[in-house]
């Protein structure tokens, strides 16, 4: 069995955001309905009732106070209870693998070969990003008047640097060359249970010397590089955690009233395709801001590249498709 699990609060846009999580799971899923459990932590229960209704979706409890406390408990890190609905699914799953995905991602293929790898020895994460070093130089562009982003990795690459930590038995070194993997996408086999404890202690010293909001990021990296072999997610999920405006305006337009009275192959039949539109779109707003960022670095040749794929990707509204095939369709007539 895998638990896919989600975790969802405090807000509608974070409520459609998982509902739309979900039903691109189940539009794209090909394999054995039982051999899945999905499984959605959330403070509003009765919101995904109305859209799920006819979703066999097991739910938690997680009030906002509980969330609140944790918050406080872990001196502001909100992310810390990522950590924790993991560890709670293990506890109460604990022959079963799992896979964690962020609200803010949609499933663009099928899923079950990205579900069959999660086996002993083996993980997968979002994508690989980049390197503790090249994240200093990458965080310059969060900068702002009152925040020097880049001080947070520099302390980070200056604590893992200046001591050992320990990952189950072993003593182990972290350097500045290991790369950092985004977590907004977890498969993870029942065995990370026992590594839940150095996770956590992980999270805890590099929030807590660094003030890094990435920390829990940082921890399940450097955890699941050291005792599993990771891949990527990336081919399977789009996670648009840079563009969520932009896909929260176009959600509005989906998950509507008359949305919510579909039946359950309506609804996985309407969003499998929503999320075919929704990939090309955000290639191409991909495209554009990396357009912009080399453009920023002075390097025209690959902003040039960039630009030319953006260009190339335009989505065309379907209404301007269908008048320009008409329109062609008139020459010489």
């Amino acid at each position: 069995m895998k638990n896919v699990i989600l975790l969802s609060f405090g807000k509608e846009y974070e409520w459609k955001r998982a509902v739309y999580a979900i039903l691109s799971f189940w539009g794209w899923y090909d394999g054995d309905k039982d051999e899945v459990r999905t499984i959605i932590y959330t403070d509003n229960q009765e919101y995904f009732d109305a859209y799920l209704f006819d979703f066999n979706i097991t739910y938690v409890n997680l009030p906002l106070s509980e969330i609140r406390e944790i918050k406080k408990q872990a001196g502001g890190n909100m992310f810390r209870i990522k950590i924790s609905v993991v560890e709670r699914t293990f506890n109460q799953y604990p022959e079963d693998d799992l896979l964690y995905v962020d609200t803010d991602t949609f499933f663009t293929t099928n899923p079950k070969p990205l579900l069959d790898t999660i086996k002993s020895g083996f993980s997968f994460m979002h994508l690989r990003e980049r390197t503790f070093e090249e994240a200093v130089d990458w965080a310059k562009w969060e900068n702002t008047s009152t925040i020097n982003f880049q001080e947070f990795p520099r302390s980070f690459i200056q604590l893992i640097e200046s001591k050992s930590f320990f990952i189950g038995p072993e003593e182990v070194k972290f350097n500045r060359f290991q790369y950092m993997w985004n977590a907004g996408v977890l498969g993870l086999p029942k065995e990370i249970a026992t590594y839940l404890p150095d996770i956590y202690s992980l999270n805890d010293e590099f929030h807590a010397k660094t003030v890094w909001r990435l920390s829990e990021q940082t921890a399940f990296s450097l955890v699941l590089t050291t005792v599993t072999q990771v891949s990527e997610a990336n081919d399977y999920i789009n996670h648009y955690w840079s563009f969520k405006k932009q896909v929260d305006l176009r959600l509005k337009t989906l998950l509507t009233d008359k949305f919510k009275k579909l039946n359950a192959n309506d609804k996985i039949a309407f969003v499998k395709q929503f999320t075919q539109k929704m990939d090309r779109y955000l290639y191409y707003e991909q495209m554009i801001t990396k357009t912009r960022y080399c453009l920023r670095e002075k390097d025209f040749r690959s902003a040039l590249k960039f630009g030319a794929k953006a260009v190339k990707s335009v989505p065309l509204n379907d209404d301007l498709v269908k008048s320009i095939r008409y329109r062609l369709s008139r020459i010489g007539s």
